[in-house]
């Protein structure tokens, strides 16, 4: 019998690429069935709220799905919003599994960097279980998240998989995001010569390119082992000044093109945060691309 994938958000930046990933390893297009909340028609597409219960139980009921990848969930740091969208949504896939009796099923569910918050400085690069220190409600969401997880694991072996991917690149990504904002920046300017507008560039960050989380999430469901929690990063910290002085390189634009605005100082910004990665190296995992492959990329695929 072929494997059948389940994929909620699949209409999110990361639910397209996964898509577009899984087409890429000539996975079965009829196998591969998407849940969103967005109002589109497509083969196998479901629009659905996941946090409501019968709602995704029912497709999940009809699908049997093998695997389930959750990039559903919000990052609005409101409280309510991000814990309905990121905690209740997980549960709502445990429970259903567990009524259908659908144990076999693999779950991915995709938690944050955004979960370990404020770390001491000997602590870096951070590991899996380092202390969570979550500064936002969005990582906090993310933190019951994850602790939801390891509970149905341990209570009901649920056969779930945790990943905690730190800052992803790649073309498309939400512009809440430093890389989102900075793309959508340099389109402006070249279209209208309008200054690129940041905020603080003193904070070093963890990047991955989002060819290579992709297939950390592939690898981590066939091969990693269920309960654990999985980091996705490089491995290595750069700071912002620097990825944008990349940036500029590649799009020919000179530093006096930016502008540095103090009107998008973040309240709580952590100053460093770099993942450990051996964990999955153990999985035979290595991130492929450099920042300066991922931002070519990235070149190419403007209009």
């Amino acid at each position: 019998m072929e494997k059948k994938i389940l994929i909620l958000g699949s209409e999110g930046f990361i639910g397209k690429k996964f898509i577009e990933f899984q087409k890429g390893l000539d996975f079965p297009h009829k196998n591969l069935f998407m849940v969103d909340i967005r109002e589109i028609k497509k083969q196998n597409y479901y629009k659905c709220n996941a946090s409501n219960y019968e709602n995704l139980n029912n497709i999940i009921q009809k699908i049997v799905p093998d695997e389930i990848y959750n990039f559903s969930g919000s990052f609005s740091n409101v409280f309510e919003i991000d814990y309905m969208n990121n905690v209740m949504v997980s549960k709502n896939i445990f429970d259903s599994l567990i009524k259908n009796k659908q144990m076999d099923c693999k779950v991915l569910i995709n938690g944050s960097a955004a979960e370990y918050g404020f770390i001491k400085e000997h602590s870096s690069p951070v590991k899996e279980d380092s202390p969570l220190n979550p500064v936002s409600f969005y990582g906090l969401s993310k933190v019951y998240q994850t602790f939801l997880a390891k509970t149905y694991f341990l209570r009901d072996n649920v056969n779930v998989f945790v990943t905690r991917p730190f800052n992803i690149i790649g073309y498309g990504i939400s512009n809440k995001l430093f890389i989102g904002r900075l793309i959508s920046e340099i389109e402006q300017h070249i279209k209208s010569r309008k200054k690129i507008t940041l905020g603080n560039l003193d904070s070093e960050r963890d990047y991955i390119d989002i060819d290579d989380l992709l297939k950390a999430y592939k690898l981590i469901m066939e091969r990693g082992t269920p309960g654990e929690v999985y980091n996705i990063g490089s491995g290595k910290s750069i700071k912002m000044l620097n990825l944008l002085r990349i940036f500029l390189e590649f799009f020919n634009i000179d530093f006096k093109d930016v502008e540095l605005s103090k009107d998008f100082v973040r309240r709580f910004a952590v100053p460093k945060i770099v993942g450990n990665i051996s964990k999955l190296k153990e999985l035979n995992w290595h991130p492929a691309i450099s920042l300066k492959e991922s931002v070519s990329k990235i070149k190419t695929q403007f209009q």
